[in-house]
């Protein structure tokens, strides 16, 4: 499904029913994922596909809440995020160790026309909705869908590591990585566990994404097992993402008869 980025249209009332805008992947980015201890690196925020994106705009208005976990401690940089619209922040961190940077955010809205919204589905492998609206006979009626961000960074700093990278946060979806990618080798298997509302997520399409400085994006679409888990292989140095998306439907809501949360996980190799 291709995006124009430079006609996104992804501000809340929008309602969409030509070419699909709607973006995909959000995500964090650090501008070193390695970094040394109290060394500054910026942060910034993406909306597009493919590590390829435009910041995301509106940030002081979107953003629910920002939070550094590192060890038992955790940060609150929500004052900082809505400081500016969508310029980099510029963090740095005071100890050794595998630090988590999670952002979720508030609620926004998008209208789809029936075949656009049923190309999504099929797209991000949301089958328990196809399926019923399929059952339902509701495969030629639009949407009206709220959907949220989900979205998790993690950074090294220094050569000490830590099991932060496994913090269960709170987030309504949450993609939770076994191994702490900075100590494992080229080659080696990584497990990711996907919870909502902190329960696993059975048959849930994942997509990971990889990214080097010399090949563009490849992607993988594969599936969660019975107990929400899914692993894939760690085969090529350089930027990695997983995402998910989870939908559901919403009874007796005047302005909405869907809910969807987007989660991401980016980290360095």
């Amino acid at each position: 499904m291709k995006i124009k980025l430079t006609t996104l249209m992804l501000i809340v009332g929008i309602s969409i029913s030509g070419s699909f805008l709607f973006a995909h992947e959000f995500w964090l980015m650090p501008s070193q994922f390695r970094v040394g201890i109290n060394e500054s690196f910026n942060l910034t925020f993406y909306v597009g596909e493919d590590f390829m994106g435009e910041l995301w705009e509106k940030r002081s208005d979107r953003t629910l809440k920002l939070s550094h976990f590192s060890g038992r401690k955790i940060e609150d940089l929500t004052p900082l995020a809505l400081k500016n619209d969508s310029s980099d922040l510029v963090l740095k961190f005071g100890n050794a160790g595998t630090h988590l940077v999670t952002m979720a955010s508030k609620n926004s809205f998008i209208a789809l026309d029936a075949n656009k919204f049923n190309e999504y589905l099929k797209e991000d492998g949301i089958n328990n909705i196809y399926q019923l609206r399929q059952a339902k006979g509701e495969l030629d009626k639009p949407s009206k869908e709220r959907y949220r961000r989900c979205v998790k960074t993690l950074i090294q700093v220094g050569t000490k590591t830590d099991k932060t990278f496994k913090r269960q946060t709170g987030m309504p979806l949450e993609i939770i990585p076994l191994q702490n990618p900075y100590i494992l080798k080229m080659g080696d298997m990584m497990t990711v566990k996907v919870l909502f509302n902190g329960k696993p997520l059975a048959d849930k399409m994942i997509v990971t994404w990889n990214k080097t400085a010399t090949t563009k994006t490849r992607q993988q679409k594969l599936r969660t097992d019975a107990h929400g888990l899914m692993t894939f292989s760690l085969d090529q140095k350089g930027q990695w993402m997983v995402s998910t998306v989870h939908m559901i439907p919403l009874e007796n809501d005047p302005e909405a008869n869907y809910q969807s949360y987007w989660a991401n996980l980016t980290f360095g190799f």
